[in-house]
C-alpha cells in the first residue's frame, strides 16, 4: 500500500491519504506499516476508499484492490465500480469577466498566504487549487448590465518600453 502511494502522480502524503480517509495519520500509518498491521488484507470497505483515492492520482483501482485479497475476476467488478463512482468533468463554453490586476494580486497574494514554508511545488498546486474559489469568492461578485452589450476584449498591446535605443555616435 505505501508502494502504491508512494508511485501516485500527483505524489500524496501519508497525512493527505489520511484526510481523505477520514482518519488520523497514526491511524493510517498502521496500515502501511507491517509490522503493525498483521492481516494478510485490507478490509474491503478500505481498500474501495483507498482505491478512489489513489485514482486520482494515477493509480489503477484494481492494484489497490489486490490489497483486500481479491483475485481474478473478483478484481475487475470493483475495480470498475471505483471507476464509475469518480466524477465526470464536463465543460461548458463560458464568457467570464476577470477582477482588475490588482484585484488578482491582493487575491493571490492572500492565497499565497496560506502556503507553509518549505511547501513543494505539488504542495502549492494543491492548496491553491482548493482555495482559488474562495480567493474570487472574496473578490465579489461582476454582474455585468444584462442590457449593455457584451464588453469587447481590447487588443492586446505590451507596454511602452520606458526607453529607446539611441544609434551609436559615428567616429
Amino acid at each position: 500500500m505505501k508502494q502504491l502511494r508512494l508511485t501516485a502522480v500527483p505524489s500524496i502524503s501519508l497525512r493527505k491519504t489520511a484526510e481523505k480517509l477520514g482518519v488520523g495519520p497514526s491511524t493510517y500509518a498502521v496500515y502501511e506499516n507491517a509490522n503493525l498491521y498483521k492481516k494478510p488484507h485490507l478490509p474491503i470497505d478500505l481498500a474501495r476508499k483507498l482505491a478512489a483515492i489513489f485514482a486520482d492520482h494515477g493509480i489503477e483501482p484494481a492494484e489497490v484492490m489486490k490489497l483486500a485479497g481479491l483475485v481474478g475476476e473478483e478484481v475487475a467488478p470493483e475495480a470498475a465500480a471505483v471507476e464509475a463512482a469518480r466524477p465526470t468533468i464536463q465543460y461548458v463554453p463560458l464568457q467570464v469577466a476577470l477582477p482588475s490586476e490588482g484585484a488578482l494580486r491582493d487575491m493571490f497574494h492572500s492565497l499565497l498566504a496560506l502556503v507553509p514554508e518549505g511547501a513543494s511545488r505539488a504542495e502549492i498546486a494543491e492548496i491553491l487549487a482548493r482555495w482559488l474559489p474562495t480567493g474570487f469568492a472574496g473578490i465579489g461578485p461582476y454582474l455585468p448590465d444584462p442590457s449593455a452589450n457584451a464588453p469587447t476584449v481590447p487588443e492586446f498591446r505590451p507596454p511602452a518600453a520606458p526607453a529607446n535605443d539611441h544609434a551609436s555616435p559615428q567616429a
